[in-house]
């Protein structure tokens, strides 16, 4: 077992090899050039060769990418081209704030899906289900701006019970003194619970539009794979056996646990990278807005940071979810313990001899 995990570490090392390598290639490949951009269209030629030499995009392209490869491993990400900050720090200063609405609404969207899509398939051809199915297409042909625009149109325009979408701190609320570059952390470490409860309300809409967004697809994969279970031989037998609806729909829910986990971390990871529509619409201070506007600036460490990022958080959650799934299914813990058959240390002549059976006609 210890083995398979190592092997996974390994596999996963090579592949974010690849994707530094992936990121920096594509990233080099866009058009434009980040002096014109920092200088603007007026720039003279001298000015774009000085900029070009400062930010190192002068040397040759096989140079700067083992430069970029060394300092990528030792964990620098450089510096952004605009404002010069640590893309490093940027990150790990916003990524608490994304996260802060993230989890609740990727929690929210498991139970949401969870629930309505196991009572679809418990429910099958029923009206719930029919309602499900309905409510699932509608959910999933919308757009997440256009979600939240909705949200927004309907709590905080016409029922006023929501905040204005202004960030995560209103004009009268008192910032925190930085420790960690975090609100919600900064807050809870100065015991500001006024600032902390005011952040916190004001997630409340990003939180239900990550919910809503993703329970879609979530719950209509729970039905479906209820149902192919539902339908499966193991099950028919164990409703032969007597057992009890309630009993034989917990059977089939624990067969489908290893592709509702697997799908769990896809959400996460789709979630994580598309951030940035959820944080323009209620100009929230993550690290899906602060990436979005490196990407219109062509802010080039910027993307490659928060490329890298999202792909090694990723990789990670894949490695974690691999090896939860062989310690919780014995069937793949036994595949990867007794999946190669040693030869036998006595050779091929002590091996019993097998009788070749005939078929009498």
């Amino acid at each position: 077992m210890i083995r398979y995990i190592l092997s996974r570490l390994v596999i996963a090392f090579l592949l974010l090899l690849g994707l530094i390598s992936l990121s920096f290639g594509l990233v080099s490949l866009l058009p434009g050039n980040p002096a014109v951009a920092l200088l603007g269209e007026y720039a003279t030629e001298a000015d774009i060769a000085r900029i070009n030499a400062q930010l190192g995009l002068d040397q040759p392209f096989w140079e700067r990418y083992f430069h970029y490869i060394g300092r990528t491993l030792s964990g620098d990400l450089g510096n952004s081209f605009f404002t010069g900050s640590s893309v490093s720090s940027e990150i790990w200063t916003r990524l608490p704030n994304t996260l802060v609405y993230l989890v609740p609404g990727l929690l929210l969207a498991l139970l949401i899906g969870m629930g309505m899509g196991t009572l679809a398939a418990y429910r099958y051809g029923c009206p719930a289900d029919k309602a499900f199915t309905a409510g699932v297409s509608v959910l999933m042909a919308m757009p997440e701006f256009v979600l939240a625009l909705l949200l927004l149109f309907i709590f905080y325009q016409q029922l006023h019970l929501a905040p204005a979408p202004l960030g995560m701190l209103s004009s009268s609320d008192i910032p925190p003194p930085k420790v960690t570059g975090s609100l919600a952390l900064d807050a809870m470490l100065a015991g500001q619970w006024g600032t902390l409860q005011s952040i916190f309300s004001r997630a409340v809409l990003p939180i239900i539009t990550m919910g809503l967004f993703f329970a879609a697809p979530f719950g209509k994969t729970v039905r479906t794979g209820l149902l192919q279970v539902l339908n499966s031989p193991q099950i028919e037998f164990a409703r032969a056996c007597g057992l009890k609806p309630l009993q034989v729909f917990r059977y089939a829910l624990s067969d489908v646990r290893g592709a509702l986990m697997t799908y769990m971390v896809l959400l996460f990871a789709a979630a994580l990278s598309g951030a940035a529509i959820v944080e323009s619409v209620f100009s929230w201070p993550g690290v899906g807005g602060w990436s979005l506007d490196g990407v219109l600036k062509g802010d080039v460490p910027v993307i490659q940071g928060f490329v890298l990022i999202m792909g090694a958080t990723s990789l990670l959650g894949y490695v974690l979810l691999d090896t939860l799934i062989t310690l919780l299914d014995p069937r793949t813990r036994n595949n990867v313990v007794h999946g190669v058959k040693r030869p036998s240390k006595l050779g091929p002549a002590a091996q019993p001899a097998v009788e070749p059976v005939v078929q009498q006609g």
